[in-house]
């Protein structure tokens, strides 16, 4: 069903007759965008450099790499337009079919069928990319240049992808049949998330003064990013992605500039991308926004300050990034209502998507920081409150799986889907890591105690019946593990006596604090001291206090994940929070002669 996206002429505009004399056909997907023929031009531009222009790689093993990856992501309109190029381009229905099933195609032997498994590896789980997978295809024989073409096609693939989950564009062709047969990609050990060894394919020294794409960034941005630097094997490449920031970025029409920074920070975020979301905070404090504000909205843009319009509209490119299968027509009426327009809205999908390409690309590349580094996704000890922290932020509430956002993985997990089980992983592994902090106040134990939780649920899904939302029951079996560590290491009677005595807690220390804790902890020294102490909190007042503040579940919810009633929960809520603010309240009051005490670390 289409989205509700006003239309406009594309008959006769110089980008869609470009397209459709390339193509032989203008698709449905960049009919969808005639009202924002600017980005059309730019697309058609990145698509022409990556696709059509001279390169090392043939245009076959691109589209069956386009193809590939839109099946594996169950991209139905993708899938179906690149397995149409690949039968223009001689290639028959049976080659075709494997690739729409997620396999490689028969015939596709040595460096190219390494090239295959790395694409799809890297449009599935980009952050699943290290540097030893690189080396291992230079080592096959493929050039630097090769595998720099395979890493855009990759980003080209999730690019279009994301415009076609966000437009939902009528088939240009008879829709194939993707997903039931579809592999997930080869699996690996984590890549370095924008903090590594990188770049993994050095780029040619240059002379940079003069070089066009370079001099734009200088202008724009102060500086030029360095996964920019990292692609001068592709000058022409560059050129078409200078044109894209220029055409999509910097025109204020519609969106405005910062309002399009929110979206690519808030999607990079989602991604896990340490490096873009590094660029994005940099970018927005030359636009007047303060890192703290930056930090918050990385981590969770509705404790960051914003207006209610701003706020939905981050919503919205959320659950486009979280729930493509499920995002449709009623997720646009929330905009409508608050008063964004139909042009506005088809360029933030257009800002999500270019999103996802910039962090797809930053994960092949392996490009470090050009800044220091403040929120470090790669290391999920850094917040305890960070990204993927509220499972219930949408409905706070126990609610049957059918209101479970992740039921349909859940569903298709059970059935053996393995791809569907990684998602699972990948969309909740930081907080179980967290939890487990929490419950056990070792790192070590934390990290190793996160890969058992995972291991046990999947164990058990056949047992999961979807009384409670999968969060609540992954939750539980992360609680249950951490309890368990902390028995190994001769804790457990302690925890029993306390759980069993429930002494009341009378604070000492009853000064009011001057400042809204709320607004202190936006404040990176006072966040790390906060962790500090609640990590200092006995263990059952820990866990009630990580579950309702830190992990935002609702009481009920709470309650059931440590197998408690929720009186007693309460309870140890309660003295949880007063331990907490007596452990506090030395930093944030004001001291006899009037002065804010110092927050000491």
């Amino acid at each position: 069903m289409a989205h509700p996206l006003p239309e406009g002429p594309s008959a006769g505009m110089d980008p869609f007759l470009a397209l459709e004399r390339r193509l032989g056909f203008l698709p449905n997907i960049f009919k969808a965008q005639a009202s924002l023929s600017r980005a059309v031009a730019a697309e058609a531009g990145i698509a022409d450099a990556v696709i059509f222009s001279p390169g090392t790689l043939g245009r076959k093993l691109k589209e069956m790499l386009l193809t590939a990856v839109a099946a594996t992501r169950r991209n139905v309109y993708c899938t179906t337009v690149h397995a149409h190029f690949l039968t223009t381009l001689g290639i028959d229905e049976s080659r075709v079919a494997r690739i729409v099933a997620g396999a490689a195609p028969e015939g596709l032997d040595g460096p190219e069928r390494s090239l295959f498994d790395f694409g799809l590896r890297l449009g599935l789980n980009p952050n699943a990319v290290n540097g030893s997978e690189i080396r291992r295809l230079q080592k096959s024989g493929l050039t630097d240049e090769q595998i720099l073409e395979g890493i855009l096609t990759v980003s080209l693939a999730r690019f279009l992808c994301t415009l076609a989950e966000g437009l939902a564009p009528a088939p240009d062709f008879h829709p194939l049949e993707v997903g039931a047969e579809a592999k997930s990609a080869p699996s690996g050990q984590s890549g370095p998330n924008g903090h590594g060894e990188g770049p993994y394919i050095p780029p040619p020294v240059l002379a940079e003064e003069g070089f066009p794409p370079f001099e734009f960034f200088r202008r724009h941005f102060g500086f030029v990013p360095n996964i920019f630097r990292a692609q001068t094997l592709k000058p022409e490449v560059l050129e078409a992605e200078v044109e894209a920031i220029r055409s999509i970025l910097l025109p204020e029409d519609l969106l405005s500039r910062r309002m399009k920074e929110y979206i690519l920070l808030v999607v990079s975020a989602r991604n896990l991308n340490t490096y873009c979301v590094a660029v994005h905070c940099e970018l927005l404090r030359g636009l007047g926004v303060p890192f703290e504000v930056s930090d918050q909205i990385a981590l969770d843009h509705r404790l960051a300050g914003l207006s209610p319009e701003e706020s939905a509209l981050l919503d919205f490119i959320l659950r486009l990034q979280d729930d493509a299968d499920r995002f449709g027509p009623a997720d646009f009426e929330p905009l409508r209502k608050v008063g964004w327009s139909g042009e506005q809205i088809l360029e933030a999908i257009v800002m999500s998507a270019l999103s996802n390409f910039l962090n797809t690309l930053q994960c092949g590349l392996g490009t470090v920081p050009d800044f220091p580094v403040r929120v470090d996704f790669g290391n999920p000890s850094v917040n305890l409150s960070g990204p993927g922290a509220h499972p219930t932020a949408r409905a706070p509430d126990p609610s049957p799986s059918t209101q479970d956002p992740d039921a349909p993985l859940v569903a298709r997990a059970r059935s053996g889907d393995l791809e569907a089980f990684e998602r699972l992983v990948v969309s909740h592994q930081a907080r179980v890591y967290r939890l487990l902090l929490g419950v056990t106040a070792s790192p070590e134990e934390a990290e190793d105690g996160t890969q058992e939780v995972f291991v046990k649920a999947m164990g058990g899904l056949e047992s999961f019946r979807g009384s409670a939302r999968f969060t609540t029951w992954l939750t539980r079996i992360a609680i249950n593990e951490g309890l368990e560590r902390v028995r190994r290491r001769r804790r457990i009677g302690e925890v029993k006596e306390a759980a069993a005595t429930e002494e009341p807690f009378r604070p000492r220390h009853v000064s009011p604090w001057t400042e809204n804790p709320e607004e202190l902890l936006s404040r990176r020294e006072v966040r790390e001291l906060v962790e500090r102490e609640i990590l200092a909190l006995p263990f059952n007042y820990r866990s009630a206090v990580i579950l309702r503040d830190i992990a935002q579940f609702s009481t009920p919810a709470a309650a059931q994940a440590m197998g408690l009633g929720v009186p007693t929960f309460k309870t140890r809520l309660l003295r949880g929070r007063l331990m907490l603010r007596e452990a506090l309240a030395p930093h944030f009051t004001r001291g006899a002669a009037g002065e804010k005490a110092d927050v000491h670390l």
